[in-house]
């Protein structure tokens, strides 16, 4: 047993208690801030239709509509020639996206299309025409539209589903851009656009902005978006209080975790706390170093028969962080005689654990073993070890590493380049890495500030000065912005 914890002899479920009394010691103590209710924001304007029908020059089109089509859009009113005939107005998306002018950029002409699609409850045919105008920017004026009509229960389905668009398009754009504050913007908007005119989503919706606000660090946006759930009567779910709990532990307040905790136990019913409610504590007591704590708890979810992977996995990453080796494979062990077995998140944990420790062979048998489990390694397994590879100086496993990430079907991505790159800067192989950066261009991976301070670094190592200036025009001349390691680098190769 890790940190000469007593196992608990009884097999009772987990209480609130322990997850409250694990984060409520005089250690976390915090100041109290009220949880703020605010007002509702007041709703935009409704988007006025355009004089001119946004259909009118589809009759023009060469070729012309075929004949149903060219009936409905010579009445001049196509939401009134559509309704009642989803089939007809799915035929219009399709065959007006085909043209070359495509379909009507116009919040209106998507509102006619969707709102016959909804009221048949084709809200999967749905889908692709809100898509559509998600990523024209017409999400927005497309919610204020259905929201100035009647609400029906089909409507409320097609908000539904509009909502959910906003919220996956915050979730993908967030997985690329670097500012994921930003890409959380549509999700919230698309929110306060519903919840202006009065209209509670459905909490699977609202659960599902709380979580992109969440991962985008945007704790305000959090606590506001909760008042008015709470304002407009939606009744929360035990995912809405893990959402919080989560929030409220990654921005430092304790003490209305520890609350919130509190109220779920009396809440009762679907909000009692569950497996993920101590996940997330473990996972905070683990960040913050506080193991033992950590430890306790796992050994608590394991007693009850609760425990899973996302319970080991906290902990199994703060105690290679701390070098405790030998402890993860006597917690590997642990799981695996309960029966829970590793993912490829416990392994990436596991081998990033042993290549810090530079334990390189351990993490490559880590490697294999899960392949012989069947799981398939993704990007971070693999730019896991090819860093650890790279800082061996084993640039010959590394480029064997990179054909096999290729082979699986992954693409390299610009941390794949930039620790293959330092790998061979490092070994003062200037040309194979100018390669490799020729290469990266090719495949579609543009080169970032560290790829070029990187060559930049390496050219300065073997004296080659003039080049080190030539990396950092070109990175100039790409537009790219040099923070203060480019300039730095940039100076001593003066």
């Amino acid at each position: 047993m890790l940190f000469n914890i007593p196992h608990c002899k009884s097999q009772a479920p987990v209480t609130a208690a322990a997850a409250v009394a694990a984060i409520s010691s005089p250690r976390f103590s915090s100041a109290s801030l009220p949880l703020p209710l605010p007002a509702l924001v007041p709703p935009p304007p409704p988007t006025p239709l355009p004089e001119e029908s946004p259909f009118t020059a589809l009759l023009a089109s060469d070729p012309a509509p075929p004949e149903p089509l060219r009936q409905v859009l010579a009445t001049g009113d196509v939401h009134a020639a559509l309704r009642g005939l989803p089939g007809l107005a799915r035929q219009l998306f399709r065959w007006a996206e085909a043209t070359p002018r495509g379909f009507p950029r116009s919040a209106s002409a998507f509102a006619a299309v969707l709102v016959p699609l909804a009221h048949a409850n084709h809200i999967r045919a749905a889908y692709p025409v809100s898509l559509r105008a998600l990523h024209l920017g017409l999400l927005l004026p497309v919610l204020s539209l259905l929201l100035a009509a009647p609400l029906s229960p089909a409507l409320r389905s097609l908000l539904s589903l509009l909502l959910r668009l906003s919220a996956k398009f915050s979730t993908e754009r967030e997985a690329r851009d670097a500012t994921p504050a930003a890409c959380s913007t549509l999700c919230l908007a698309a929110f306060r656009v519903v919840a202006g005119h009065g209209v509670a989503p459905d909490v699977r919706d609202c659960n599902r902005v709380l979580r992109v606000l969440r991962d985008a660090a945007r704790w305000d946006d959090v606590r506001a978006v909760y008042g008015e759930m709470l304002q407009l009567g939606i009744e929360p779910t035990i995912v809405t209080y893990n959402t919080l709990l989560d929030s409220f532990l990654k921005e430092g307040r304790k003490d209305e975790a520890s609350m919130l905790l509190k109220e779920m136990e009396t809440q009762g019913g679907g909000c009692l706390l569950n497996d993920v409610t101590y996940n997330v504590v473990i996972s905070f007591l683990a960040r913050e170093g506080h193991l033992e704590d950590a430890a306790k708890l796992v050994d608590s979810m394991r007693l009850s028969k609760k425990a899973s992977s996302f319970t080991y996995n906290p902990l199994i990453t703060a105690l290679l962080e701390r070098g405790f080796v030998q402890k993860v494979e006597a917690l590997q062990m642990e799981m695996e005689n309960e029966g829970i077995m590793p993912t490829v998140v416990t392994y990436n944990a596991i081998i990033h654990g042993l290549l810090k420790s530079e334990q390189v062979e351990a993490a490559q048998l880590k490697f294999a073993e899960m392949r012989a489990m069947g799981l398939l390694p993704d990007l971070i397994t693999y730019n896991s070890l090819l860093n650890g590879y790279c800082k061996a100086g084993n640039l010959k496993e590394a480029h064997w590493l990179l054909g096999d990430l290729r082979r699986a079907g992954l693409a390299p991505t610009v941390l794949t380049y930039n620790t293959l790159i330092d790998g061979y800067c490092r070994l003062g192989d200037l040309e194979e890495a100018r390669r490799l950066k020729e290469e990266m261009v090719e495949q579609g991976c543009f080169p970032d500030v560290c790829t070029y301070t990187i060559l930049m670094n390496g050219s300065h190592k073997v004296r080659n000065l003039p080049m080190a200036r030539e990396f950092f025009d070109e990175m100039l001349s790409k537009g790219l912005q040099p923070d203060c390691f480019a300039y730095n680098t940039r100076i001593c190769a003066s």
